[in-house]
C-alpha cells in the first residue's frame, strides 16, 4: 500500500514518467566532460550525465580546471555523432536532462569515472558501482588522479565564482 501511494505522489510530481523514460538520438555537441546535446527524432535536448561530475572547463570567463579540457576530449571522442540512449533520472535546475547514458551496452557515466576524468557526484549517486570504479582509478592514478591534490569540481566552482 505505501509502494502505491509513494508512485501516485512520484506520478502527480512528473517523477515516475521521467524515470521510465528513454530517449534515443544521435550526439549533435559534446559541451564539456559530462554535458551534450542530443538531436532526437523529434527535438533537441541538452543531457547531463547523472552521478557523475568532471572537471570544469572554462564558460564565461572562468578559469579551466585541470583534466577539464581531457574530460572534453575524452566524452566528445567516443560519443559525438553517435548514436546514444539516456535513461532519464531528472530534469535539472538549468532545463538539462539528468540521465544515465548507454552507447551499445556501454555505459558512459562508468567510463568517465574508470578512465579518471570524472568524479562521483556523491550528493547524488545512486550507483555503487561507480564508486568502485572511482576507487579503483585512484588507485591507478589514472586521468585528475594523477594530480598530487585533485580539486572537487563543486569545490572548485565555489572558489572560482
Amino acid at each position: 500500500m505505501k509502494k502505491v501511494i509513494l508512485i501516485a505522489a512520484l506520478l502527480a510530481l512528473g517523477n515516475v514518467a521521467q524515470a521510465c523514460e528513454v530517449i534515443t538520438g544521435t550526439v549533435t555537441k559534446v559541451s564539456d566532460g559530462d554535458t551534450f546535446t542530443l538531436k532526437t527524432k523529434t527535438k533537441t535536448v541538452q543531457v547531463r550525465l547523472a552521478q557523475i561530475d568532471a572537471p570544469e572547463i572554462s564558460h564565461f570567463g572562468s578559469p579551466t580546471q585541470p583534466f577539464g579540457k581531457d574530460a572534453a576530449d575524452s566524452l566528445r571522442e567516443m560519443i559525438k555523432g553517435e548514436k546514444v540512449s539516456v535513461e532519464v533520472q531528472s530534469v535539472d535546475q538549468y532545463g538539462r536532462t539528468v540521465g544515465n547514458v548507454k552507447m551499445g551496452k556501454d555505459n558512459i557515466n562508468a567510463i568517465m569515472v574508470e578512465d579518471g576524468l570524472a568524479w562521483v557526484y556523491r550528493e547524488y549517486v545512486t550507483d555503487t558501482g561507480l564508486i568502485e570504479l572511482e576507487n579503483a582509478a585512484k588507485e591507478k592514478g589514472l586521468g585528475l588522479w594523477a594530480d598530487e591534490n585533485p580539486i572537487y569540481p563543486a569545490d572548485f566552482r565555489k572558489t572560482n565564482k
